[in-house]
């Protein structure tokens, strides 16, 4: 089950009005340029006693201002007064708003931060292990897993090391734990012109580009198409 919430229109953002409060621990977690999308998230722990079992993700978008810390215990989010709106957005003369861009105050322990953005919106419920983020779905027009907590520029930041690879290849497949890194193999994939029409398939998995290119080379130079795809495996 899923609570989604979604807040970008003046009759939701009144100024002065408290849009939500949670007392759990919410860190951010990711930044995109692509649409200024700007990610925190208080991780959930299903099967730990006294742990919460829901993960919320709270998205702000598209954000033009940002004056946060990278972890919060307790957190509530209201939007700004006209004055508190207006005596932030004064402090940058150099950015144009638009009418739409909104002063959202963060307060948490007795200080206050904001995130200046058009909307804001959060989502909870049972995170997937290897579901990156509820704001990151899977789209059968671009069928690629998604590798990151948002689309657009990947900063890298969830890449895996090399001992990561090698610790989950060692690892008993069953373990119960969380995917959040990611390593990319490189598929070499061929166009065979059948009786009934193209065949297309995978002809290997591999770990390097370099051995991908190698494996290509000699395919191709059996006349049949291929080339290579690059795809995500969670660890």
């Amino acid at each position: 089950m899923m609570d989604s919430t979604w807040l970008n229109n003046v009759h939701q953002l009144i100024p002065g009005k408290e849009l939500f409060r949670s007392e759990r621990r919410f860190n951010l977690l990711a930044y995109t340029a692509s649409h200024g999308q700007l990610l925190m998230r208080s991780i959930g722990q299903p099967g730990t006693p006294g742990e919460p079992e829901t993960t919320i993700d709270l998205l702000f978008k598209p954000a033009a201002v940002v004056k946060i810390r990278d972890d919060y215990c307790g957190l509530a989010i209201r939007c700004a007064t006209a004055a508190e709106s207006e005596q932030v957005k004064a402090e940058y003369a150099s950015v144009s708003f638009g009418r739409d861009d909104r002063v959202f105050v963060l307060g948490s322990q007795g200080e206050s931060d904001y995130v200046v953005a058009m909307a804001v919106g959060w989502k909870e419920g049972i995170l997937g292990r290897t579901q990156q983020s509820f704001f990151n779905d899977f789209y059968p027009d671009t069928p690629i897993w998604p590798s990151q907590p948002l689309s657009g520029v990947d900063a890298g930041l969830n890449i895996a090391s090399t001992q990561e690879l090698i610790d989950a290849l060692r690892s008993d497949e069953n373990t119960a734990i969380r995917r959040e890194r990611h390593r990319r193999v490189y598929v070499v994939m061929t166009r065979v012109i059948r009786t009934d029409g193209p065949h297309v398939t995978g002809a290997g998995v591999f770990l390097t580009k370099a051995d991908a290119e190698d494996a290509q080379s000699v395919i191709a130079a059996k006349s049949v198409d291929c080339w290579i795809e690059e795809l995500p495996i969670a660890l």
